[in-house]
């Protein structure tokens, strides 16, 4: 059942012509996605997932860019080691290490959630590397209006974190306004992959909560052009978020999405990548004319 779920998965993958890949970096085994010809965009995935939530989101990109979009060290198919942090300290360093490695040194840089906070830390870490910048409802900051995620946490619930099937079943119904087709051996191997990962992935939680100095802070750094993307029915990260990162990014864009959930990069995948490229569009027309 798993073999037959990998093929789907794979098939789906081909199609956005995407292909993948491996390198090596320190202790950990990077596997990420690559495809298509023309600048580098740089997809970082959430807390959960993969470099495979892009894949429909990028298939829209892939005729005009070259996409890389990794696992994450301690996600997907990368290496996962218990004794090691995959908080964001962890993290921001080894995607800059990651980066290097590829050589690239200017990108567009996009992230959802989890890789929402590292895309716009990033950004403000290292502005020179980042052409523009796409933050796809971004993790990070204190709730001006708490989530109904952060008040199932508060009460003893992180259904986050799926221990069985029946859970991870939750889980994606609460991940999307509208939840899309999944095949049964893909849910299958996607829960058990959940549910076997669930302690550590608990511990990643928890490391996460903490960020220092606060990510707030570091908004007013971010140099690159930075489109926000937010769906109004968002039930892990309320969409009060979206106009403090909207405001504490300068010069920054906002586009909510009606009728969706936390996961447009998927529900709503045509929409958020023809946002992305007229975004991108208009601004190196704007630059263009301005030089």
């Amino acid at each position: 059942m798993s073999r037959l779920a990998m093929m789907l998965i794979s098939l789906d993958r081909y199609k956005a012509g995407l292909h993948r890949r491996s390198l090596q970096l320190g202790d950990h085994r990077i596997v990420y996605s690559e495809g298509g010809k023309g600048e580098p965009v740089v997809l970082v995935h959430g807390f959960g997932a993969s470099a495979d939530n892009w894949n429909r989101f990028a298939a829209r990109l892939t005729k005009r860019y070259r996409v890389i979009a990794p696992d994450l060290p301690g996600w997907g198919q990368s290496t996962r080691l218990e004794a090691e942090s995959y908080g964001y300290p962890a993290q921001l360093e080894r995607l800059r290490q990651y980066l290097a490695q590829l050589d690239l040194k200017r990108f567009h840089l996009v992230g959802h959630s989890m890789g929402g906070f590292l895309a716009a830390a990033y950004a403000a870490r290292w502005p020179e590397q980042v052409i523009t910048l796409g933050l796809i409802a971004p993790h990070g900051i204190k709730e001006p209006r708490p989530s109904e995620l952060a008040q199932s946490v508060a009460a003893g619930d992180n259904w986050l974190i799926a221990t069985s099937a029946a859970e991870f079943d939750r889980l994606l119904g609460k991940l999307f306004a509208r939840r899309p087709y999944l095949p049964k051996s893909v849910f299958r191997l996607l829960a058990q992959h959940a549910a076997r990962n669930s302690a550590k992935s608990a511990t990643i939680f928890t490391e996460m909560q903490t960020n220092d100095p606060p990510l707030v802070d570091r908004l007013p750094r971010i140099q690159a052009p930075a489109l926000i993307i937010w769906g109004d029915q968002d039930r892990l990260l309320d969409i009060s978020c979206a106009e403090v990162f909207r405001q504490g990014i300068p010069g920054s864009e906002l586009l909510v999405l009606p009728g969706s959930g936390h996961m447009p990069l998927v529900e709503n995948a045509n929409q958020c990548a023809t946002a992305w490229l007229k975004f991108v569009e208009k601004k190196q027309r704007s630059a263009g004319a301005a030089a």
